[in-house]
C-alpha cells in the first residue's frame, strides 16, 4: 500500500516538473501573444545577410531559422543571452512572398512575445532595426 502511495505521489511530482519547463515556441504563437504584423522590402537571403553582418558589428543578433519543410517560412528568434526557452524571447514569423508585376518581393512577420511592456516592444524595434541597419548596433 505504501508502495502505491509513493508511486502516485512520483507521479503528481513529475507531473509538476514537466509543466516548469517554461514557454516553448509553440504556447508563444498562441493569438493572445501576437504583438505585431510588419512587411520587411527583403528575401530571406538578404534578411540572413543583415543579420551575418549585425552579428559581426555587433557580437549578437536574432537566429534566423527556416522552415525544413516548406522554403517560404522562417523564424527569428531574439532572446536575452543565457535564456533556453520563450518566456523573453521574441519570436518573429516569417513568410516570403516572390516577385510580381504588381509587387516586389517582400517578406510578411508576424511577431510574438509573452509579455507587452515598453521594454519587450524597444526588443521588438531593435530586432527590425537589425535587419535594416546591421551595422548599427543597440544602446543599452
Amino acid at each position: 500500500m505504501k508502495k502505491i502511495a509513493m508511486l502516485a505521489a512520483l507521479t503528481v511530482l513529475g507531473g509538476c516538473a514537466a509543466g516548469s519547463a517554461g514557454l516553448r515556441a509553440v504556447d508563444l504563437r498562441d493569438p493572445m501573444y501576437l504583438r505585431s504584423e510588419r512587411t520587411i522590402p527583403l528575401t530571406f537571403p538578404k534578411i540572413q545577410m543583415a543579420l551575418f553582418k549585425h552579428q559581426a558589428a555587433c557580437g549578437s543578433a536574432p537566429q534566423f531559422s527556416m522552415d525544413p519543410r516548406q522554403t517560404g517560412y522562417a523564424t527569428l528568434v531574439d532572446r536575452p543571452a543565457g535564456a533556453d526557452n520563450f518566456d523573453q524571447a521574441i519570436l518573429v514569423d516569417l513568410i516570403q512572398y516572390q516577385e510580381t508585376m504588381m509587387e516586389e518581393s517582400r517578406t510578411k512577420t508576424k511577431v510574438y512575445t509573452y509579455y507587452a511592456d515598453t521594454a519587450t516592444k524597444k526588443r521588438i524595434d531593435q530586432v527590425f532595426e537589425a535587419i535594416a541597419h546591421p551595422e548599427v548596433c543597440p544602446e543599452n
